[in-house]
């Protein structure tokens, strides 16, 4: 009867929601300790699932499989052998969205049980995983998850790395004003030019009539169109942000980057690096759209960035602009270490 009714709330839910709609909301139960054996049901239909993606029919595969997960929530290991095999099907029909998402959900069992690194995916299972995970998903992302940095080479470098880099200066702030050098100042308005010695008496003891002070200059109004300055906070923010960015972090430190970097791009939509950080954050977490967006606030990253530049291009190209895509990926390729994920977008992009 316990089965019976678990059984029944679920196709509840599905009638409710969709299929489609309630399995990406019940993967995150995922957290829940297990209590229970696995329901004879769930099992058989990770059985017909992985059938069906014996003989290639991809699309009953992926909805046995989606299913048969639902019902492994309570114990991690069997729930990351069946993602894996969700996944794989989500590649051979093309998906790539959905593939992300499950890798998405994989992450998340991984962080939580260690349910990938320490269960029981069969080898074969993995090495197909992970060769697909190279192509699919970003070298950043993958870098950020530890069972997963083996499936891509190091972070693209741009060509002679070796070079010291110009420092970036902080939430893109501009340089400070000084003062300008005494050879480079102009003399004052109304300042007496160089006289002879000698005249300079006479031009004592007969001074010119006497001529009325000069009304204060009067401070000129604020511009309401001008930048407005980032706030010490701000700055804190746009500095965390940089942080996570640059070293290896989380799905859900990641998350946080981007939300860091977003509120201030939003205030600050003229302030250049809070767009790219923003751009930045939004595709380590394949948020096409609102890095395509960033990005074109932000403006061209310029050829000395080529990572960003390659951000850019998938990010344009993944929310529909081909042509655009396809001008910055040019500029990025030559300063990009190719990685199968590099070559995979080049392949889509530009055909190579």
């Amino acid at each position: 009867m316990k089965h019976l009714r678990h059984l029944t709330s679920f196709r509840r839910l599905v009638r409710l929601l969709g299929a489609q709609h309630a399995a990406p909301l019940l993967f995150l139960l995922a957290a829940v300790p297990a209590a229970a054996a696995i329901d004879p049901f769930y099992l058989s239909l990770l059985r017909d699932g992985q059938h069906a993606y014996d003989r290639k029919d991809y699309t009953a595969a992926k909805r046995d499989l989606r299913l048969a997960c639902f019902g492994m929530l309570d114990e991690p290991r069997q729930l990351a052998d069946c993602l894996v095999r969700l996944a794989l099907a989500q590649d051979r029909l093309n998906d790539v969205d959905e593939f992300r998402e499950t890798f998405q959900r994989l992450v998340d069992v991984e962080e939580r049980f260690k349910a990938y690194s320490q269960g029981g995916v069969a080898p074969e299972l993995r090495a197909a995983l992970e060769q697909r995970l190279a192509a699919r998903i970003p070298a950043a992302t993958l870098a950020t998850a530890p069972a997963f940095r083996s499936t891509t080479a190091a972070k693209p470098d741009p060509a002679g790395a070796g070079k010291a880099a110009p420092p970036r200066r902080k939430g893109g702030e501009k340089p400070e004003t000084r003062g300008s050098s005494p050879e480079a100042t102009p003399p004052a308005s109304g300042a007496a030019a160089p006289v002879n010695s000698k005249a300079a008496p006479a031009a004592a003891t007969s001074p010119g009539p006497q001529q009325p002070p000069l009304a204060a200059a009067k401070p000129a109004p604020a511009d309401p169109s001008a930048p407005r300055p980032l706030t010490e906070a701000e700055r804190a923010k746009l500095d965390q942000a940089r942080r996570l960015l640059a070293e290896r972090r989380t799905a859900r430190e990641l998350r946080e980057a981007y939300q860091l970097a977003r509120e201030v791009a939003d205030t600050h939509p003229d302030l250049k690096e809070a767009q790219h950080l923003a751009a930045e954050g939004a595709y380590r977490i394949s948020r096409w759209s609102d890095a395509a967006t960033y990005f074109r606030r932000g403006g061209d990253p310029g050829d000395d960035e080529p990572e960003r530049l390659f951000y850019m291009a998938v990010a344009f190209f993944e929310s529909g602009d081909t042509t655009a895509a396809a001008a910055a990926l040019k500029r990025s390729l030559p300063n990009l270490q190719r990685t199968p994920y590099v070559d995979s977008y080049a392949k889509k992009i530009l055909g190579q």
